[in-house]
């Protein structure tokens, strides 16, 4: 199954809990579409570069899920004809990029990894000269 991302705008002033409705909402459509969750991510409240439907401020939802082609359409469907979202964008990952991306959080692990293994009982860093 092809992997998208998505990130959808709503207003600055929406409760909290009408928020986490939204999100619950279109959760539900992916994963009834046979799709799967991989990331979520609530990016809150952020300056808007231009006014949209007469907000300088939104709050920001990314998600990062894979689910069949035919489930898009849907979904902006339902980003369209719900008013509590002011903005929205679906893109499609290269397959190339999320391959890149693991392997750049793994190297990132491993160097943690031997940082944490470097350094000794009292909390310094060991000698490393040769």
């Amino acid at each position: 199954m092809p992997t998208y991302e998505t990130i959808f705008i709503c207003p600055p002033d929406l409760p909290t809990e009408e928020l986490e409705e939204l999100v619950k909402r279109f959760e539900k459509i992916i994963t009834e579409g046979q799709g799967e969750i991989i990331a979520r991510d609530k990016l809150g409240r952020r300056k808007l570069g231009y006014e949209v439907k007469g907000y300088r401020e939104g709050f920001m939802c990314y998600f990062n899920f894979s689910c069949p082609s035919s489930l898009i359409p849907e979904l902006r469907k339902s980003y369209r004809v719900t008013d509590k979202v002011i903005r929205h964008l679906i893109v499609k990952v290269d397959k190339k990029k999320l391959k890149e991306e693991k392997i750049a959080r793994e190297e990132s692990q491993v160097e943690e990894e031997e940082k944490s293994a470097s350094t000794d009982i009292s909390g310094e860093r060991g000698n490393q000269s040769g």
